[in-house]
């Protein structure tokens, strides 16, 4: 019960920080009131943006309180003890599969590096939907301590890059593990987390060029792309596909309700890449094994193929679909 404790108050502080980090590097375009009173434009102290845990007002009375900041910290709080729950509990191990099987307690080596992962996530989320930008002081910095953790520790892997099922007496000798995995660790944490980052890279950058090809503009921004490469260096492939394929559902979905409750024309893409993140890392074990059985699909090279295929398409065409949506006037489907 402590261990949670610490991790919610973790969380809420960082939530706090996060929203303050947002604020600032946004500070020369909607910074969300942070940075200085959107009504009278007086400059807001650095200890209020930083440390204020009650809402925070301007002297002038004329703005609104600011209450995103206190509402970042609580969101991020209850993530981190929700996904801290489904990691180390007995009865969840919401990561727990038979082909990786590490000698580290997740507490101290799996636990912080996904974290720090929903961290960076959170502030994103919080950048894009604040003023649609994706900044690289959080992507790049990111994708260092991913690459760096993976290659050091060299367990911390959802699942291994390269696991077979197809082999013959596969049910007495367990699923195909390539020898060199087996005996070069880190050198299999660095390859796990730079094949996660160049295929989220990829794709993303490959709806990108197509879209703006057929449609005159690209589908996804181009902080969109960063942001996969860097949840891909943190997840690895297998899992970066599952997130490219998830992320456009909810995408379609919750951005027509957005419209047609709001009547906005543009949401932000990179809430809803981060949000099939969390499910993702949060559901593996059901995911791979359990339920979905995705472990026989990546044992197979032409169903890989296949699934690329379908994720790209399925990213593309639905995002295309969005984006003629919102093109419709909100009054035409409010009739």
């Amino acid at each position: 019960m402590l261990t949670y404790f610490i991790i919610a108050a973790l969380g809420y502080l960082l939530g706090r920080i996060g929203a303050a980090w947002a604020a600032v590097m946004l500070a020369d375009m909607n910074s969300g009131g942070l940075i200085c009173c959107p009504k009278c434009n007086a400059a807001v102290s650095a200890k209020k943006r930083w440390t204020n845990i009650l809402p925070i007002r301007c002297p002038c009375g004329n703005a609104k309180k600011i209450l995103w900041p206190n509402c970042s910290a609580i969101g991020l709080s209850l993530t981190f003890v929700t996904f801290a729950w489904l990691l180390l509990d007995p009865s969840m191990r919401c990561q727990s599969v038979h082909e990786v099987q590490p000698s580290l307690p997740l507490i101290s080596s799996r636990l912080p590096f996904h974290l720090t992962l929903i961290f960076l996530l959170w502030v994103a989320t919080l950048t894009d939907l604040l003023d649609y930008v994706i900044p690289d002081e959080v992507i790049y910095p990111g994708i260092l301590i991913a690459v760096v953790s993976a290659a050091f520790i060299g367990e911390l892997q959802l699942i291994h890059i390269w696991v077979n099922w197809d082999e013959a007496l596969v049910s007495l000798n367990g699923p195909y593990l390539p020898e060199w995995m087996k005996h070069h660790q880190h050198l299999h944490g660095f390859a796990w987390s730079i094949a996660g980052l160049a295929t989220g890279a990829s794709i993303t950058w490959l709806v990108r060029w197509m879209s703006e090809t057929i449609l005159g503009y690209p589908a996804l921004g181009l902080g969109d792309a960063t942001l996969m490469a860097l949840v891909g260096s943190f997840v690895g492939w297998q899992p970066t596909l599952c997130i490219l394929a998830i992320a456009p559902l909810a995408g379609l979905i919750i951005g027509m309700l957005a419209w047609l409750i709001t009547g906005k024309t543009f949401v932000a893409f990179g809430p809803y890449l981060a949000f099939s993140t969390l499910v993702v890392i949060s559901t593996w074990r059901w995911l791979w094994a359990d339920y979905l059985t995705l472990r026989d699909i990546f044992s197979h090279w032409p169903s890989v193929l296949g699934l690329i295929g379908m994720a790209f398409t399925t990213l593309l065409v639905l995002l295309v679909l969005l984006r003629m949506f919102r093109s419709l006037p909100a009054e035409s489907l409010k009739r």
